[in-house]
């Protein structure tokens, strides 16, 4: 965190990724590691961890959430579309997830 808050977002995402290789298991180093992957540019590094945060707790909306954003971002609508949806299947009304959906879908049409 030290180094994100520093916008040292490369070596923050470097440190992440080793730590989320060394606890594979581990949620929140890997959403952690996702985020820093993302603030430091390499988007198809932070798909891959958003996708192992899902793995490792599929009932939490809040990971549907961000690797939704991601798909949406790395221009794999129709991916980040099932995702917004899941996540407001396990959190009906996220605000937060309904807003992506909507930009997703002015993107799409």
């Amino acid at each position: 965190e030290f180094l994100a808050s520093r916008s040292r977002h490369k070596e923050a995402a470097d440190m992440y990724e080793k730590a989320a290789e060394l606890r594979p298991r581990d949620y929140e180093l890997a959403v952690a590691a996702a985020t820093a992957m993302r603030q430091a540019g390499r988007q198809d590094d932070a798909e891959r961890w958003y996708r192992q945060a899902v793995l490792l707790k599929p009932q939490d909306a809040r990971g549907h959430t961000n690797l939704g954003a991601i798909l949406h971002l790395n221009g794999k609508y129709t991916e980040a579309a099932a995702s917004y949806k899941e996540a407001l299947r396990l959190q009906p009304g996220d605000i937060t997830t309904l807003t992506n959906l909507h930009k997703l879908h002015s993107v799409m049409t």
